[in-house]
């Protein structure tokens, strides 16, 4: 419900700038998106084909370029602190404008590939700024609501998000062989520059925050072993490195290709997150993660049969049809884990803590892109067109294995973790919705009916 029931009868012009005012938030959600996926493929095609980098050193520089949100709780920690004397807004669009100038430096020197990832990790860093502080106010304006309503609202964010990464994609895929490709990418950012002063800073941001040290924010049960949850949900090696440098130097596959392939990536988060508010949230959240992630073991399987030429598939029909599929479940799969994580946050340190919970799964993604990294190069799969299949065997087999592991010990820690939440009984109206929905009114009824309290209990399962 991004939209104010009012418009049904204010005039057109009234109701767009309602609407802006009331969802200024997801606004910014869609130029993160945007701006994240600008240069997506505009980068690749420059490493491949303009430095001629293999899988090993794809691997490297992506992890490397990546760091930036592996370091989350440090600028969480920073703009906790910062918010005390200066506004969101400018924190915001400040981040937005350093991104921006870090990518048109690019242009400087494109011949210097130390400079350009150089570059590239800056503007990395001041988005990941950008997207602790916006999930800062997203998780502080939910502070008090129900878990329905913090599902809710999360996949209204990566809805948006989506939105502006497929813009990203399509404007990625026209520019990729543009002169000056870099600097286009970098005045997009102007948009989040100048949106973002209009943010809506929910009052329980504004409220003063309280100085909590490290111990009473990390040294709790629940978050060290959801921490461990979050680590092994994403540290699987990948393929990713290989699946790339095949489809881009044997099967030959144009930008077109990519950006058919991203867009549709990201139709398939907006409909995981559209199945999860209406359908899934109400679900198991451990069924809804570990399930999907079995079923992309089968994914993973079937790209091994493909390289090694075991089943023939055109590669623009295989390509997409794995993207399809492949992020449906993983975003299905994780969108329980974004609802906990939001949960666990204390107040006061919003920041940092979501930061924290969202750069480990961003943490566990780059020692998987460097292990897959490391093994590749340890069995010999480099540049090679047709690696040996014995190769390919091995290295998908580890991996498997790998992921194995990985589902049965999230599994496990899922149980060990304490989900009841007691919440407060006032379920508060956000800039994002000024409706209350059916199952928090009904919260709310049998929190009077059961007992006097100003409390009521949620139960994640």
């Amino acid at each position: 419900m991004l939209f104010n029931n009012q418009c049904k009868v204010l005039p057109i012009y009234q109701c767009f700038v309602d609407t802006w005012r009331s969802n200024t938030l997801f606004i910014m959600y869609f130029w993160l998106g945007f701006c994240l996926t600008a240069p997506s493929i505009i980068v690749q095609y420059t490493f491949i084909n303009s430095y001629n980098l293999g899988v090993v050193e794809l691997a490297e520089i992506s992890g490397l370029i990546s760091i930036a949100w592996a370091v989350k709780p440090f600028i969480g920690s920073i703009v906790d602190r910062l918010s005390r004397h200066l506004s969101p807004r400018f924190q915001v669009s400040f981040s937005y404008c350093c991104s921006g100038l870090s990518l048109s430096c690019i242009n400087l020197s494109s011949l210097n590939l130390w400079f350009v990832v150089g570059c590239l990790f800056s503007s990395s860093f001041f988005l990941a700024s950008a997207d602790v502080i916006q999930d800062s106010l997203m998780v502080a304006s939910i502070r008090d609501s129900s878990t329905a309503r913090r599902g809710v609202v999360q996949s209204n964010v990566w809805v948006a998000r989506s939105f502006g990464s497929i813009l990203g994609c399509i404007v990625s895929a026209l520019v990729a062989f543009h002169k000056n490709r870099f600097a286009i990418v970098a005045m997009i950012h102007l948009g989040g520059v100048i949106c973002a002063f209009h943010l809506q800073v929910h009052k329980n941001t504004n409220e003063r925050k309280k100085v909590l040290s490290l111990k009473e924010v990390f040294f709790d049960r629940s978050i060290i072993l959801f921490s461990l949850l979050l680590f092994f949900f994403a540290y699987e090696p990948g393929d990713a490195s290989i699946f790339e440098y095949q489809l881009l130097k044997k099967y030959k596959v144009q930008p077109a290709l990519l950006a058919s392939a991203q867009i549709t990536a990201f139709g398939m988060i907006l409909l995981a997150s559209f199945s999860f508010r209406h359908v899934f949230r109400r679900w198991s959240p451990i069924g809804i993660v570990t399930v999907p992630s079995i079923a992309t073991v089968g994914i993973f399987i079937t790209r091994n049969l493909f390289l090694t030429g075991r089943i023939h598939i055109k590669a623009n029909v295989f390509f997409l049809s794995n993207v399809t599929v492949g992020t449906f479940l993983g975003h299905l799969a994780f969108l329980p884990l974004a609802v906990m994580a939001s949960t666990l946050c204390k107040p006061g340190v919003e920041a940092m803590m979501y930061a924290y919970f969202m750069a480990l799964t961003n943490f566990a993604s780059i020692i998987s892109r460097e292990l897959s990294g490391l093994m590749a190069s340890v069995i010999g799969i480099r540049k090679q067109l047709s690696p040996a299949t014995e190769k390919m065997d091995l290295f998908y087999g580890i991996c498997i294995v790998l992921d194995i592991i990985g589902i049965v010990v999230v599994f496990l820690l899922y149980y060990k973790i304490p989900v009841n939440r007691v919440e407060k009984r006032e379920i508060e109206l956000t800039e994002f919705d000024n409706e209350l929905e059916k199952e928090d009114l009904i919260n709310i009824a049998e929190a009077d009916a059961n007992n006097n309290s100003d409390l009521v209990e949620v139960d994640l399962n």
